[in-house]
């Protein structure tokens, strides 16, 4: 089965109500509030040290802000950790692949951990289509690669690829354009509308513009 029209189950309204973070004495951001919908693409821009890195961990519930709250759906998301995180895939400035493994064990060892972790037929159906998941990041002639070897721009889409076979709601990136050609930045928003059209929320950061507009794409700055 093809789940890439179907609607994500337990999609909620993420936001932010009066974040603030301080590094070293300086605040990096103060009292932000914001809020993204389903099916939207928030877009985090910002200088480098204004904080963008630090707000992604704290939407994903890794690293405590100095003051606020992040709410999934009503309520707090460190009231509902666990169901919160089945829901999350993130992405960080490592791409978090092992590299002694090659590219197809990278992706089955993804598709394992998400099938325990939601308990769904979705990252089954994954599971049983990871060719075809390759073949759609462009890393199928590399399957058998180990991921060392890759070039930096073929271990971004190797981590993207997890996204698809975690089949989760809310994808948090940091910087997923970093290293990738003309070709990656295009399937990078390709992937993103895919997404967003199944009612998935993502949120990016990127110093790079994304081919994106309508309602549904929204930026903030944090310099």
């Amino acid at each position: 089965m093809d789940n890439s029209q179907t609607p994500y189950a337990d999609v909620n309204i993420v936001s932010a109500r009066k974040l603030s973070s301080e590094k070293q004495d300086r605040w990096l951001f103060k009292d932000i509030s914001f809020s993204i919908k389903p099916g939207q693409i928030f877009h985090i821009q910002g200088a480098n040290g204004s904080g963008k890195t630090t707000l992604l961990r704290i939407l994903c519930g890794l690293t405590r802000s100095d003051s606020g709250q992040v709410m999934w759906g009503d309520n707090p998301i460190d009231k509902q950790h666990d169901q919160y995180h089945t829901q999350i895939s993130y992405v960080g400035h490592t791409d978090g692949i092992k590299q002694d493994l090659t590219v197809e064990e990278n992706l089955h060892v993804a598709a394992v951990l998400a099938q325990g972790k939601q308990q769904n037929n979705h990252a089954s159906n994954k599971l049983a289509n990871l060719d075809a998941t390759l073949k759609q990041v462009g890393l199928y002639k590399k399957k058998l690669t180990f991921a060392h070897a890759l070039s930096a721009g073929q271990r971004r889409r190797l981590a993207l690829a997890r996204c698809l076979l975690s089949d989760t709601s809310i994808w948090i990136l940091d910087e997923p354009l970093t290293a990738l050609d003309s070709q990656g930045v295009a399937l990078v928003e390709e992937l993103l509308e895919t997404h967003t059209q199944r009612k998935g929320i993502a949120i990016v950061t990127s110093h790079q513009t994304l081919n994106i507009s309508g309602a549904h794409y929204e930026v903030l700055n944090l310099s």
